[in-house]
Parts: structure tokens; C-alpha cells; sequence
């Protein structure tokens, strides 16, 4: 017969609370599997970049990205007087929905213009005709 001690306690707790923290973890795998990029599935794609374009300074952001080339992150949103905070967090919805590509240099992260994301969109657009 097993006795409820209080070892027994912690690690039925333990092993409860393993189980929860796995099953939040491939929640949010699952959430950004949902929210992220995937080559070839044209209608997810297609959606995810109508949203990122959605917000004008975020299409502020891409033209200035396609006129000036690559550039850092403190310099694209300089005409904005936009933080840093905001601009990662721009970037990265961006970069999810692959319009524009970042890398690190060092401290400095540098972003680049992708034009194979509209050229998916296009592609979307053309195909709902």
C-alpha cells in the first residue's frame, strides 16, 4: 500500500505540472506554426502579408527598406521616431510573413527587403481571377 507522504505529493505535483508546461509548449509551437510563413501554401501566405500590410507604417517601412536598400533597424525607423521595441516587434511580423529578411551583425540588426513575398502575393491574386 502506498502512503500520501509529502514526497509522494510534491512529485505527483511535479509530474502535473510537467504535463501542463508541455502541453502549453506545443500550444504555442502549433500558434506560431499557424501565424508563420510555409512554402508552397499559397492561401495561408497570402493572408498573413494582406495583414502585415494592413498597418501603414509597417508599409512605411517597406518601401523605405525597398528604396534604400538594406539598412539597420535604428535607421529604417529614424523618420518614423519610432523605439526600437515597437520596430523589432514590426520587423518580426514581417519577417514572419517573408517580405523582408534580418540578420545580426555584432549589436546591430540588419534588415533587407524580400520581393519573393509579393511575388507570392501576385501569384495568390492572379490565381482568384
Amino acid at each position: 500500500m502506498k502512503y500520501w507522504n509529502s514526497r509522494r505529493i510534491r512529485k505527483t505535483e511535479e509530474r502535473e505540472k510537467w504535463r501542463e508546461d508541455q502541453a502549453v509548449a506545443l500550444y504555442k509551437q502549433a500558434e506560431e506554426a499557424r501565424r508563420s510563413y510555409m512554402k508552397g501554401d499559397l492561401d495561408k501566405n497570402a493572408w498573413l502579408i494582406l495583414d502585415a500590410l494592413g498597418l501603414p507604417a509597417r508599409r512605411a517601412l517597406l518601401l523605405r527598406l525597398k528604396k534604400n536598400g538594406a539598412m539597420s533597424l535604428s535607421k529604417l525607423g529614424k523618420p518614423l521616431a519610432a523605439k526600437l521595441p515597437w520596430l523589432h516587434k514590426q520587423m518580426l511580423i514581417l519577417e514572419r510573413c517573408h517580405l523582408i529578411t534580418t540578420h545580426k551583425r555584432g549589436r546591430v540588426r540588419m534588415c533587407v527587403y524580400n520581393p519573393a513575398g509579393f511575388a507570392e502575393l501576385a501569384a495568390w491574386l492572379v490565381s482568384r481571377r
